[in-house]
């Protein structure tokens, strides 16, 4: 370090280390007496690219000039004036990165008064530094929170009764259809998730020795049940007056119908009870669960469907075919799990 006439400058070198690499802070005192010319030479390197800055701050009203300069690249970086300065430069030239050429000159005229205060260089951290003090201001996003337990296979407990075991098994198989395709699956009718969570909630409320719906609850569940069979019958069966296919002939063809209304009129009629018993306070606590009258909705669905596919003589006239060809092994699956809550019923037959 060169120094003409004589500028008394205290180096101090703070060190910040990241593994084997290391980000350095080249601080200086400046004392400038009153009436004398200065000038400081001070060497320095910049290991990593990126940006310099040079932060220099004095009392006093000396004017001040810096100046950078590195060898082949004289007058890299220029500035002068009062306190306070600052120069900032970038280095991304492969040839100045890792240079240990950097040369930093103050200079200050002779002039009146004193001045002092501090010189700060600062080089560019090591790109590990650089990640770590990124990774810091933007830390990664909370893991994702684990699935709802609705989500989840279980088996019965160990020692569970032959009730709560059969149950266990029908809401795992309605559970395993349902969530095939995801939790969200493909539900036009919207009542599959719904119904899933609080069959899961009710089987685990039974396992744990917690009380099975209320009377009238289970009774609507048995209803469902038995309606659910009756349009499985009518999509199901063998007998001509269901299945078909419709007479030619027009005579034979009216006693088809009218045989074949006596068979689906009572399905009709259940379907319609669902509602109205709903609607008439005899299952209070599912008044407002949500999925008992979407259910409901879309067994209707498709007992309309099954009925018109064999009376109409094809799907092409049949309303709701793709909703009942969809839906209805789902029914089907939700009627078992429902059925496995009918021993409780007998239980607890209430008044």
């Amino acid at each position: 370090m060169r120094q003409t006439p004589r500028l008394p400058i205290l180096a101090i070198l703070a060190v910040a280390a990241c593994g084997a690499a290391r980000a350095e802070t080249f601080e200086y005192t400046i004392a400038i007496k009153d009436g004398m010319p200065a000038t400081l030479e001070a060497p320095f390197s910049v290991p990593y690219a990126g940006t310099v800055v040079l932060d220099a701050q004095w009392v006093g009203p000396r004017l001040l000039f810096f100046g950078v300069d590195v060898p082949a690249h004289p007058g890299f970086a220029r500035r002068s004036g009062p306190s306070p300065q600052r120069v900032e430069f970038s280095v991304t030239d492969p040839a100045l990165v890792g240079h240990a050429g950097f040369r930093l000159t103050i200079k200050a005229l002779a002039s009146r008064g004193e001045a002092t205060g501090r010189l700060r260089i600062t080089v560019p951290d090591s790109p590990a530094v650089v990640a770590a003090r990124e990774a810091a201001l933007h830390p990664p996003p909370p893991p994702p929170p684990p699935p709802p337990a609705w989500t989840q296979p279980k088996a019965a407990p160990a020692g569970a009764s032959p009730q709560v075991a059969a149950l266990f098994a029908a809401v795992e198989t309605y559970r395993a259809g349902v969530l095939a395709s995801g939790y969200h699956p493909v539900d036009d009718c919207q009542w599959q998730v719904d119904f899933l969570i609080d069959a899961t909630a009710i089987r685990d409320r039974l396992a744990s020795g917690g009380a099975p719906p209320d009377v009238p609850a289970l009774r609507y569940f048995g209803r469902m049940t038995e309606v659910i069979g009756q349009v499985e019958t009518l999509r199901s069966s063998k007998d001509p007056v269901l299945a078909g296919p419709v007479p030619d002939d027009i005579l034979l063809r009216r006693a088809w119908l009218v045989a074949r209304t006596e068979v689906t009129r009572p399905i009709e009629r259940s379907l319609d009870q669902l509602g109205e018993l709903l609607k008439g306070g005899h299952a209070p606590s599912l008044e407002k669960v949500a999925w008992v009258p979407r259910l409901n909705a879309c067994v209707v669905a498709s007992e309309r469907y099954f009925d018109e596919r064999v009376r109409l003589g094809g799907d092409e006239e049949a309303q709701n075919r793709d909703l009942a060809r969809a839906q209805w092994p789902r029914i089907q699956s939700a009627s078992a799990v429902l059925r496995a809550l009918a021993p409780y019923l007998k239980e607890n037959p209430g008044i």
